[in-house]
């Protein structure tokens, strides 16, 4: 029986002794061959399904930018009030935008790097105003819905333009007024250079170049900048032969005029051909050289002894390249490894110990998991109890004073003020003497919901303390919180208290000021806004008092 490696290689030897090698050597190279053919396909592949990837999470991340941009500039007064004037008048009248919007399109592309356009149309499509005195032409559908939210809508597909001598992308999102009525669109238009350096990680990914067509077949975007704005191939079916048989590999004349192996990926959201290609000489002239060597050797040595070592290297190096292919697996984190055991030799019982391993060590990673996950969980409960409040659910005070302190920050680089609210619920000790601790902290818990749902999800609510709550409004001037703050008061008029069940009359006195430069740390504007709650307490409560940036003003 051969049991044993070495019963194996005396047999094999004797064997190989008697049987020429000739047919086994061709064999060897052809399987070579396609060995190498099927790692370059599969390397060529990953390159170009990779750059598809990159492509895509560059496109996600502009549409975002854009949405946010478009947001940031919807609260522009001049921009609305422009779009509504001239939304208002037939085209037939001179009524355009005032200068001050294209001025204020051009101050906010300086602040973008990757933008070259930035383009505001009407509901019709007509240009309004644009940084540059001619933008790039974009046609909107023809059912750009007049009840649309703010939803990014990729317009043009990634082609190379002339004027700018680069590849480019365009995103339109639809601009709203403060009823959710759309008054035109924000057109942006991107240089994809950007994009450049994420066509290929020069680490992790394979060897090989990468580049991106347009439906025309014009080379946009290169791994190798040399290759930008080239032809493909000097052949002129080359492009047709790819894109019919994408994920295969062809062989053709590169830009450069040398012998390239390549293939197309076609993505599948956006009209753009990916080709990744590598020189056919660095591929093959291993196998080459290697293939002539034999050749030339095989007519010198004697066949049979050239049989004898491929074989004994066959039988020996064979199953242990399984055990190191799957211990490299082990290493990089894949436990999913079960190798075939057909064997009973040394190596078969190696084999069979290997997989004991594994399956000791998959049962040690799920409990390690376990555990992780359950740990996880924990923090993510600490972390929200150690910034909320546990009766109302609103921020606590801690969380308060760091809110407080970013925005002073923010207020001190953009100079765009933010409103601060202080609410006290009027008589809240009468009402919790009368009614019971109980009934005082529902109804607490209660405003504290109705707080919530009339503030934006960029505004901040905290429980400042007792019955005392501050609201902080983002980018929000005291003339915009006094209107916050009556609708809030309006809100709380009437609740419903489940515990004694019946509905009570609450009301509640705000202070409400404006961000001013004097406010350097979060007690001075923490003492100013309790200034503003007093006032409105002193005239009576159930009231706003709101102190603007010139003139008080009280609201009853």
């Amino acid at each position: 029986m051969l049991r044993s490696i070495r019963s194996k290689i005396i047999v094999f030897s004797i064997l190989a002794t008697l049987i020429p090698s000739l047919g086994l050597g061709i064999s060897s190279f052809q399987r070579n061959e396609t060995m190498i053919n099927e790692n370059l396909t599969r390397e060529l592949r990953t390159l170009a399904r990779n750059t598809s990837r990159e492509l895509d999470l560059w496109i996600k991340e502009q549409i975002l930018a854009v949405r946010d941009l478009a947001a940031s500039i919807s609260t522009s007064k001049i921009l609305i009030e422009g779009l509504s004037v001239e939304n208002q008048f037939s085209k037939n009248q001179s009524i355009t935008l005032p200068k001050a919007t294209e001025l204020y399109l051009k101050s906010v592309h300086k602040r973008l790097e990757t933008v070259l356009e930035l383009t505001i149309v009407d509901v019709e499509g007509e240009i309004i105003a644009s940084n540059v005195s001619e933008p790039f032409p974009i046609l909107l559908a023809q059912n750009w819905p007049e009840n649309a939210s703010i939803q990014g809508d990729l317009v043009v597909p990634p082609q190379w333009n002339e004027n700018y001598k680069t590849a480019i992308l365009s995103i339109a999102v639809p601009i709203l007024s403060i009823d959710d009525y759309i008054l035109g669109a924000l057109i942006v238009t991107f240089d994809m250079q950007s994009l450049q350096p994420n066509l290929k990680d020069k680490i992790k990914s394979p060897p090989g170049d990468v580049l991106l067509l347009d439906k025309e077949g014009r080379v946009m975007l290169a791994s190798d900048t040399s290759l930008i704005n080239k032809p493909l191939s000097s052949e002129s079916n080359v492009l047709s032969r790819l894109r019919d048989n994408p994920g295969e590999y062809d062989v053709f004349l590169g830009a450069k005029q040398q012998k390239v192996a390549g293939l197309a990926y076609l993505s599948g959201k956006m009209p753009v051909t990916i080709i990744a290609s590598r020189d056919y000489q660095l591929i093959y002239s291993a196998w080459e050289q290697q293939r002539n060597m034999f050749f030339g050797l095989v007519s010198v040595i004697i066949l049979i002894v050239t049989a004898i070592a491929f074989r004994l290297s066959h039988a020996i190096v064979k199953p242990l390249q399984r055990l190191i292919d799957a211990t490299e697996k082990i290493v990089k984190g894949d436990l999913d490894v079960k190798l075939v055991n057909s064997q009973r030799d040394e190596i078969g019982q190696l084999t069979h110990t290997f997989n004991q391993m594994t399956d000791k060590l998959r049962q040690n990673q799920a409990e390690i998991n376990a555990a992780a996950i359950a740990m996880q969980q924990k923090n993510q409960l600490l972390e929200t109890l150690s910034v909320t409040d546990n009766l109302t659910g609103l921020y606590n005070r801690n969380k308060l004073n760091a809110i407080i302190s970013d925005q002073l920050a923010r207020f001190e680089r953009n100079k765009r003020p933010f409103a601060v609210l202080m609410i006290d619920v009027d008589y809240f000790k009468t009402l919790n003497d009368s009614l019971g601790h109980v009934v005082g902290d529902e109804i607490l818990a209660v405003v504290a919901k109705k707080i919530s749902q009339c503030i934006r999800n960029v505004d901040f609510a905290a429980r400042f303390g007792g019955d005392e709550f501050i609201i902080i409004l983002a980018e929000t001037t005291a003339k915009e919180a006094e209107k916050t703050a009556e609708r809030i008061r309006a809100q709380v008029a009437d609740i419903h208290c489940d515990t004694i069940d019946k509905d009570l009359h609450v009301t509640l006195s705000i202070g409400v000021i404006q961000s001013e430069p004097d406010d350097i740390s979060l007690t001075i504007l923490l003492s100013r806004v309790d200034s503003a709650l007093y006032e409105a307490k002193r005239a009576g409560r159930d009231q706003v008092y709101c102190i603007s940036p010139n003139t008080p003003d009280v609201t009853s």
